[in-house]
């Protein structure tokens, strides 16, 4: 029996190792900040493509008199200003004309960045990771410092309504909870590692 091998006995299936699934290293806060982007490239592609040129547009026409919704989803550092522009003389529609292509260009930022945030890549993470934290970072200081002047100058009239501190406290809850999650959570460290 020297130098004969045995016949190989065939393991049973329920012996078999199962495959495991890979576990996502990406955080659930992470995902929501993916579908935030993603969100914010929606709605500005949408409002890109809306025809703000033509007259017979219904959608524009209504659009166009409602100004403040449509500034008020730009970021304030292009947000034109309704006193400026009345005091410059420029009337909402010169500034409508180059609406479509400022809508475009932010609607291909956050898709860029919902895309490699979503493909977990290290070196574009580190980019968006401090933009995003310093601009929320940035609205939170902005809106606590309005809202403190609000209730500690107490001799001045208020200038904030209820509707806009209602619309402000959960501006300033998500863009709080987005800073001290770039900012301090090390699950974000561990999943962008090494890529893939």
């Amino acid at each position: 029996m020297y130098g004969i091998t045995p016949t190989p006995m065939e393991i049973p299936k329920d012996r078999l190792p199962q495959p495991t699934a890979r576990k996502s290293s990406r955080h659930w806060l992470m995902t929501l900040m993916i579908l935030s982007n993603l969100l914010h490239c929606a709605v500005y592609l949408f409002l890109a493509m809306v025809p703000w040129s033509d007259p017979d547009s219904d959608l524009a026409a209504i659009l166009i008199a409602h100004p403040t919704v449509v500034f008020g989803v730009l970021p304030k550092i292009i947000q034109p200003s309704m006193d400026s522009m009345a005091m410059t003389g420029v009337t909402i529609h010169h500034v409508l004309a180059g609406l479509p292509v400022i809508f475009l260009l932010l609607a291909i930022y956050f898709g860029v960045a919902a895309w490699k945030l979503f493909a977990m890549d290290p070196w574009w993470y580190f980019i968006i990771r401090w933009s995003m934290m310093c601009n929320s970072g940035y609205i939170v200081v902005k809106y606590l410092i309005a809202i403190s002047g609000e209730f500690l100058v107490s001799a001045a009239p208020r200038m904030i309504s209820n509707q806009t501190m209602v619309y402000l406290i959960p501006v300033i809850g998500w863009n709080l909870l987005v800073f001290c999650y770039f900012a301090m959570l090390p699950e974000v460290a561990k999943a962008y590692d090494s890529p893939g």
